[in-house]
Formats: structure tokens, C-alpha cells, sequence
């Protein structure tokens, strides 16, 4: 599509130049000159300007209208550069066009070739942190095995398998934490607004935690920082867990009372204080251990490799464009090559058009005077003496 509207633009932008050029006459039609030729000795005939005095000794060598064809073609073989560069016009737009495009093509095709040596160097450097080579993150030592992403459905697998495990536990807190808050507030589109930041506490709590710690059995030396954050956080989120249980207790013990009308047994009661502590500090702790196990760089490395991929195909995408581009350029060279050979092979043979004109002429001419003795003074004597010799050299000798 993009295509067709370049070059329905490029074709208007020629017929505008073409059309602010002055006019030139038509070309000479061969056949048409000839024949034209053959009616000039018809008319001449009649006009009585073929009188056998004109070629006699005082006589003239030729007729007029020779020197006219002459005349006239020597016009056209100055017309010929002007009908060639008029010819040679269109082409030479679109072959600058062209090679405007084979340039912005090269552009592309260098810029993803720097993309993708970019990425190669990225990807070698994941690769010797995973192999422990280097320190990565914070200063880490992040040894791995480097993950097998061959495939964008690889690379899709592996990335999606993480984010569920964050939408189970989302899911999951949010049925716990919105049911607990229902039963105290006054609507169910408040208690929708204070579960949203609850649930986030729950998810992001344990993955800072499990991330600080992972950081601090990597690194060589003490980090205070991964140390404040892992005990800061983690003793944050605990108090969020009490708390949230303490109130679904609260809750649950209230509900309890208003049906049975008694309290609720003590060993009931711890049971469902345990049960509702452990949803959420097994849902947290399962994000903290991933956390803790999760190697930042192994997904940089798939990503890369995956990214790597897409920089390939859009190297091989670029040289084709690049290719036919340039394939496009030199069809339009020789189709302007051929242009031009064809202009000075015209150019060269108006000569040759004005001797068979002439020659058409003569041949017209002494047909319709019809002379013998006008045939022999008008028609060339090279080609009677040439043939009286030939006829002599083929007598046998006696």
C-alpha cells in the first residue's frame, strides 16, 4: 500500500515537470517519411518541376526536394538530445527516488544490525554473571543456569508462570481480606477500595523480603541495607498479619455469638485464629521463598534471548527490504540505459531515414517521368558503373 502511493504521487510530480516543459514537435514516423517521399515525386511530377532540362549539362545535380529532407532531418538530429532528455526524464526521478530509498533502507538495516549487537552484548554479559564470572545486581553474585529460551512460546511460558503465581495469591487475599472487611464497613464498594491496598501490602511485602534476603546470602560482604529492608519490611508485614487476623477473629467470634447467642469455645476459637493465620502467612511465605529463589538475571537472559530473536528477524527483514530496493534501482538504471542507447541509435540513423527517403523519392520519381533518358541523368552513375563492371569482371577470358 505504501508502495502504491509514492508512486502515484512520484508519476504526478512528473507529469507536472513534463508539462511545464516547452512543447516539442513529434518524433519522425519511418515509415510515414517515406511514403511521404514517394507523394513529393508524384507532386513534383505534376507541378512539372522533374523537366528533363534541369538535369541536363547546365542542369541542377538534384532535386529540392532532397535538400529539404536533409534540411528537416538535420532539425531532428538537433531535436534528438531534447527528445532524450524529455525521455530520460521519468526515470531519472524515480531512479532518484530510488536510490533515496536504498539509502533510508541501509540506514535501517545498519540500525538493526547495531540493535542486535547491542543485544549480543547484553546477553554475553547475563551470561557471565549467570556464570558467575561477574557480580550483578547490588553487587551480587548471581550464579545460575541460564534458562532455555529458544521460542517466543518459551520466553511467554516461563514470564507467565511468574505473574500467575502473583494472580493466585492477589486473588486469594482478596476473597480473605474483602469478606473480612465487609462485615464492617457500611457498602461493599468501601470495603472494595480498603481490600485493593491490603492485598497489595500482602503481595509486596514478602517479594521485598525474599528479595533482601536473596541479596544478602549473594553478596560477599555484610549489606546493611538488604538487611534493614529484609528485618524493616518483614516485621512490618507480620504486625499486617496479626492484624488482619485478630480482626477476622474479632469478626468471626461476633458472628458466632449473634447465632449460637454463646461465646465461641476456646479451642474452636484457636483453631480458627491458627486457620486464619496461616492463609495469610502461607500465602505471603509463598511469595517470599519464590523471591528468595528468584534469580533476576535468568530472566534478563531470557528476555534477551528472546529479544535477540526479534533483533535477527528484523536484521533479515531489513536486508531483504534492502535488497529489493536495491534490486529496484537496477532495473531503473538499465531501463535508463536503454533509453539512452535507443536516443542515440536514433539519433545516429536520421542520416540513414534521409538516404532511403531520398532514394524512395528518386526511385518515384523516374517512374512517373518514365524516361530512359531521365533515369540516366537523374539516378546515381556509382551504382550503373559499378554494375557494368561487375558484368565485366564475370566474362569469362578468352
Amino acid at each position: 500500500m505504501t508502495d502504491f502511493f509514492w508512486r502515484r504521487r512520484l508519476r504526478k510530480q512528473e507529469r507536472v515537470i513534463l508539462l511545464g516543459l516547452p512543447k516539442l514537435p513529434d518524433d519522425v514516423d519511418d515509415n510515414m517519411f517515406i511514403a511521404m517521399a514517394s507523394q513529393a515525386a508524384e507532386a513534383d511530377k505534376k507541378s512539372g518541376a522533374a523537366d528533363e532540362f534541369m538535369f541536363s549539362e547546365d542542369g541542377y545535380l538534384r532535386m529540392p526536394y532532397e535538400d529539404s529532407v536533409d534540411d528537416f532531418l538535420n532539425l531532428q538530429i538537433e531535436r534528438a538530445p531534447e527528445r532524450q532528455g524529455r525521455a530520460e526524464l521519468p526515470h531519472r526521478l524515480r531512479l532518484e527516488h530510488f536510490k533515496r530509498r536504498v539509502e533510508e533502507k541501509a540506514r535501517s538495516a545498519e540500525d538493526a544490525r547495531s540493535e542486535l549487537h547491542l543485544v549480543t552484548e547484553l546477553l554475553t554479559d547475563e551470561e557471565r554473571i549467570l556464570a558467575g564470572a561477574e557480580e550483578g545486581e547490588e553487587g551480587a553474585n548471581w550464579a545460575g543456569v541460564a534458562p532455555d529460551t529458544t521460542s517466543k512460546s518459551k520466553h511467554a511460558t516461563r514470564r507467565a508462570l511468574g505473574w500467575l503465581v502473583f494472580l493466585l495469591v492477589a486473588a486469594v487475599d482478596a476473597l480473605v481480606v474483602f469478606y473480612s472487611l465487609r462485615l464492617i464497613t457500611p457498602n461493599q464498594e468501601e470495603a472494595m477500595f480498603f481490600t485493593a491496598p491490603a492485598v497489595g501490602v500482602q503481595i509486596l511485602f514478602p517479594h521485598l523480603v525474599g528479595r533482601a534476603v536473596a541479596v544478602v546470602q549473594r553478596k560477599k560482604g555484610k549489606s546493611s541495607q538488604s538487611l534493614l529492608i529484609a528485618w524493616g519490611v518483614g516485621l512490618s508485614w507480620v504486625a499486617y498479619v496479626m492484624a488482619m487476623t485478630m480482626l477476622r477473629i474479632n469478626l468471626l467470634t461476633t458472628l458466632y455469638f449473634v447465632r449460637y447467642q454463646k461465646d465461641m469455645p476456646p479451642l474452636l476459637w484457636w483453631a480458627t485464629f491458627f486457620i486464619s493465620l496461616f492463609i495469610l502467612v502461607g500465602l505471603g511465605a509463598w511469595i517470599m521463598i519464590r523471591a528468595m529463589n528468584d534469580n533476576p538475571h535468568e530472566q534478563k537472559f531470557s528476555r534477551l534471548s528472546y529479544v535477540l530473536l526479534a533483533k535477527k528477524r528484523k536484521v533479515r527483514k531489513a536486508l531483504k527490504k534492502l535488497s529489493r530496493a536495491e534490486a529496484v534501482v537496477a532495473a531503473e538504471e538499465k531501463a535508463l540505459d536503454e533509453v539512452s542507447a535507443q536516443w542515440r541509435n536514433r539519433a545516429e540513423k536520421y542520416l540513414v531515414l534521409g538516404e532511403s527517403a531520398k532514394s524512395a523519392y528518386r526511385r518515384a520519381l523516374v517512374n512517373q517521368v518514365g524516361a530512359p533518358e531521365f533515369t540516366t541523368s537523374y539516378l546515381p552513375k556509382e551504382s550503373y558503373s559499378l554494375k557494368k563492371q561487375r558484368k565485366h569482371f564475370d566474362q569469362p577470358k578468352i
